[in-house]
């Protein structure tokens, strides 16, 4: 049986299997701080059992002690099926670590840091809803920069310094290789955060971030334990949100990516890429959503390896399926011009409570079949590999 076929299973596996009943409510907060007196936005998903959403929920913030109870208002214009988007306001002044979990509601418990705020930092103001039902934007900017705004950035609440593709760590054996072991270090910067000055003049540069991602294949059974090979990719690009209106995307990413695996001479492997990649979502029963963002992509440079193209081709198809809180599968499948084709399936759960958004602790098992599993080998064929282990973020 094949990786692709195999894919094709775990899909149907989990599309009709209900992962869990559950009867609580999930936080998912979209920043990993919260400043006092700035508004944050918290996605909440809501039990299969309860029927109607709340306007207004309320979130008790804990730290040091000390105990706020926030009012977190629905916003009309981030509503998806089983799930919404809520904002509120802190004001007081919580130091630390804080815990966070819906007021008299049963919901799971996520920590989030306190942040400071400085003096150029925009005011929020409390929200309510007008004439129309609608709320109005949380944040009231200084007189001198009160122009009309195009907002195109990703929510305000993301962190400068965020995850950017998964991370993990995970351990395989094979008859060749013996025990070996393939891990993932990733995450993106944004440089023009929305509070900073720049920013606040020129929004658009808020949406600007820079990449990197590495990942190595470490042959520890062999002697020496020597790494076979290590991908590093830095990247440059500019993300906005999409209207999500019909068939158009609730995202978009374009920019330009490097790929090297840092040797030299024979074994020198190195392009550099143009890419644009769409994300749409699709929310089902039970709180799952399917995430497709396949990423296309025009070969700037290749000389080291000038014929990748007849074994990558020129797209990564990606898929994400699952919830938050339970098992979620990722897929990656590419097929080359001259007929090689490689696949990657992902398998992940929780298996203790989530800090941050993504981030967490999961059990992960990773399969791989086809070409490319690294960079040196982009033309090599492996079978099935099968690693096991833990991933940070997914």
């Amino acid at each position: 049986m094949t990786l692709r076929y195999l894919i094709f299973l775990c899909s149907l596996y989990l599309f009709s299997f209900d992962i869990e009943a559950e009867q609580s409510w999930l936080l998912a907060p979209q920043a990993e701080s919260i400043a006092s007196g700035q508004s944050f936005s918290v996605e909440v998903i809501k039990p299969e059992h309860v029927e109607q959403w709340p306007q207004q929920l309320e979130l008790k913030l804990n730290a040091g002690g000390v105990t706020e109870l926030v009012s977190l208002l629905s916003t009309q214009d981030s509503i998806y099926s089983g799930r919404r988007i809520y904002r509120g306001v802190s004001k007081a002044k919580l130091l630390g670590v804080i815990r966070a979990e819906l007021n008299a509601l049963s919901s799971n418990r996520v920590l989030l840091l306190a942040a400071s705020v400085d003096d150029i930092t925009p005011l929020a103001v409390a929200a309510s809803n007008d004439a129309n039902g609608k709320n109005p934007d949380l944040t009231e900017k200084p007189a001198h920069l009160a122009q009309p705004v195009v907002v195109l950035a990703k929510p305000q609440d993301e962190p400068p310094l965020s995850v950017n593709e998964p991370m993990y760590f995970v351990l395989g054996s094979d008859n060749e290789r013996g025990l070996d072991s393939r891990f993932q270090l990733s995450f993106k910067y944004r440089p023009f955060d929305p509070g900073a000055r720049v920013a606040q003049y020129f929004p658009a540069l808020s949406n600007l971030y820079f990449g990197y991602t590495q990942t190595s294949l470490w042959d520890m059974g062999a002697d020496s334990s020597p790494f076979k090979d290590t991908s590093y990719r830095p990247s440059l690009y500019y993300q906005w949100l999409g209207s999500a209106k019909g068939a158009a995307p609730s995202e978009w990413r374009v920019g330009l990516e490097h790929e090297s695996n840092g040797r030299d001479g024979v074994d020198s492997r190195s392009l550099n890429i143009a890419f644009i990649k769409p994300t749409w979502h699709f929310d089902f029963a039970n709180s799952r959503r399917l995430t497709l963002s396949p990423k296309f992509y025009h070969y700037l440079e290749k000389s080291d390896n000038s014929d990748i193209h007849r074994y990558r081709g020129y797209v990564d198809w990606q898929a994400r399926f699952g919830r938050e809180d339970g098992a979620m599968m990722t897929a990656l499948y590419r097929h080359g011009t001259g007929g090689y084709s490689a696949a990657q399936l992902d398998l992940s759960y929780p298996v203790s409570d989530k800090l941050f958004g993504r981030t967490g602790t999961f059990v992960h098992l990773q399969l791989f079949e086809g070409y490319g599993e690294t960079l040196i080998d982009y033309n090599q064929y492996e079978d099935i590999q099968l690693r096991l282990g833990l991933s940070l973020a997914r």
